[in-house]
């Protein structure tokens, strides 16, 4: 799957970014900043900039909604923007288990070198960053003996790998997610036929507009196995 233009206008594109695509240069995969340049020639723009366009970022296996800027001013706005914790960004993620009906986690974030990760943290550290993450339970699901929840998050902050580590530090893990799953997220999403954590940008509300992506077929296929219907 190619990754396709939501919208545009003077300051930044609105991206659907398949699973499999890198935002930035990458040597395993292909990546959002050069699909931008075959189609609208942004390279000749950006020769000069470090890390040109870049707002925010999706995780490789992370499918949906990304915001690119079209030039300097309009990154340093957007960036700004997300800092100020103004965008509401929303989130679909099938994890292991029932979680509650809703919930807020507000977990510190910081690296965890020795295992190239990141990780959840209960107490004040030098490296962690604050990190909150609000959810709502969609729906519940079975696969065999074991339940499955469809939640809709939507972080405060943007911390690397959030969601993931988040939903991981309550016990709930995505299902499929190679670096913070389990032994059963895993088992379960081989069963699924899931070649991918199961998480997707659904929705960004930005500029008095909200920008949306629709379920990839790979997850809507999931949820059909699960019976699980998106209102």
């Amino acid at each position: 799957m190619l990754p396709t233009l939501i919208t545009q206008n003077a300051d930044y594109f609105v991206i659907n970014k398949p699973a499999g695509y890198s935002v930035e240069q990458h040597p395993s995969y292909p990546s959002i900043i050069d699909w931008l340049d075959e189609h609208y020639s942004i390279k000749e723009v950006a020769k000069d900039a470090d890390r040109f366009g870049i707002v925010h970022r999706l995780d490789v296996e992370t499918s949906g909604v990304l915001i690119w800027a079209k030039n300097a001013l309009a990154q340093q706005e957007l960036q700004k923007t997300w800092q100020g914790r103004a965008v509401k960004k929303t989130y679909l993620a099938l994890v292991v288990g029932e979680t509650p009906v809703e919930g807020c986690v507000e977990l510190a974030i910081e690296r965890d070198n020795r295992r190239d990760r990141m990780r959840a943290v209960l107490l004040p550290s030098v490296k962690a960053r604050p990190a909150i993450t609000n959810y709502a339970r969609i729906a519940v699901g079975k696969f065999e003996i074991h339940k499955l929840s469809l939640v809709k998050c939507h972080p405060v902050t943007g911390r690397t790998h959030q969601i993931r580590v988040h939903l991981q530090s309550i016990g709930h893990p995505i299902v499929g997610d190679k670096l913070y799953g389990s032994k059963l997220s895993d088992s379960i999403a081989k069963s699924l036929g899931l070649n991918r954590h199961f998480l997707h940008a659904q929705s960004i509300e930005l500029d008095d507009c909200e920008y949306s992506s629709p379920l990839p077929e790979d997850l809507a296929n999931v949820l059909t196995t699960l019976k699980i219907k998106l209102a």
